[in-house]
């Protein structure tokens, strides 16, 4: 296979942990760029075709690797798709791919033109087993259940674009990315100091899917049918910023799924992640080499409040009615 044109694939393997699916566990995956450092002379250069080449001996089917001509001389790394779990149970591998990029003289934070877009799987973003189930037996009908489990996941998508907008200053900072960067390949939906409810409007009103190819340059990509890109992320072969950014994308989307509640900063970075993820989380994001990247966490105020609409919450006695059933 080794190294294919732009989109060249399209057999993706869902990468899982004992007794996990797709409605429960979120499946993730992410694209890498990585390009020659042509500030960094070395013998032997290793081509694209050739990194491509030494990568998958060295990790079988676990990431694709395409061309892509906006990073010039590169790769683009694309993982399979997989839940968090799995990520935490193969982790060394992932570092091991950052570090053999790096001893191959690729680079992907210098240059400014490589990105870490961050693919969410949309089926799990609707209920779970057990509330889709429950939701089921409650109207009766599976094509209306289905219906209310797309409106589900357009809510889920709403809280994504509510809590990136939100704390779109902060999240930059993390990102590595640029202002000009983000105008160019990530913009926002909303100008700094918008009001929380005009957030909330417009991240309701943002389109759920499909749209126009230039639509896809948005922090939040819906276009895809399959899946919802972050696309905010810098390219780095850093491990803490790498991992940090891994973690926090999908803490974002955990929590745009399953709190209902007051979300903050440090909810984000802490949201059922373990101890030592943690640490390595805060470390890296007040102690940035970059001064002005630097956040004090406990400093940031910002808050959102997640709610969900009675219909569509579980534990509501009018789950599963139409808003007129409910007004009635």
């Amino acid at each position: 296979m080794s190294l294919l044109g732009y989109h060249g694939f399209n057999n993706w393997e869902n990468h899982f942990m004992e007794d996990e699916n797709e409605r429960d566990n979120i499946l993730f995956g992410f694209e890498l760029e990585a390009r020659e450092d042509d500030s960094n002379y070395v013998e032997n250069q290793l081509s694209p075709e050739q990194v491509a080449c030494k990568l998958e001996e060295e990790f079988g089917n676990l990431f694709v690797y395409e061309r892509d001509s906006s990073i010039g001389r590169g790769v683009e790394i694309i993982s399979q798709p997989m839940t968090m779990n799995y990520y935490m149970a193969h982790i060394d591998l992932f570092k091991k791919l950052l570090k053999m990029l790096d001893k191959m003289n690729y680079v992907s934070t210098k240059g400014n033109k490589c990105g870490l877009h961050i693919h969410f799987n949309r089926k799990a973003l609707g209920y779970n087993s057990k509330e889709f189930e429950t939701l089921k037996n409650k109207v009766g009908n599976l094509r209306k259940a289905n219906n209310l489990d797309h409106e589900r996941a357009n809510e889920t998508i709403s809280n994504i674009v509510s809590i990136m907008e939100v704390f779109k200053d902060e999240l930059i900072k993390i990102s590595g990315r640029t202002q000009s960067s983000v105008n160019d390949w990530c913009s926002f939906e909303t100008a700094n100091g918008t009001e929380i409810k005009e957030i909330k409007r417009v991240a309701k009103n943002k389109s759920k899917s499909g749209g126009a190819h230039n639509d896809r340059y948005r922090v939040v990509n819906t276009t895809n049918a399959k899946t919802v890109e972050i696309r905010l992320c810098r390219g780095t072969l850093m491990w803490e910023s790498f991992n940090t950014r891994i973690h926090l994308m999908y803490n974002i989307v955990n929590i745009a799924r399953n709190l209902q509640g007051l979300v903050t900063l440090k909810k984000l970075i802490i949201y059922k992640n373990n101890w030592e993820t943690i640490h390595m989380m805060n470390k890296y994001i007040e102690e940035q080499n970059t001064e002005k990247r630097r956040i004090n966490i406990n400093e940031v105020s910002k808050t959102i409040l997640l709610s969900s609409k009675d219909n569509l919450r579980p534990t509501s006695l009018v789950f599963g009615k139409s808003l007129t059933e409910c007004q009635q």
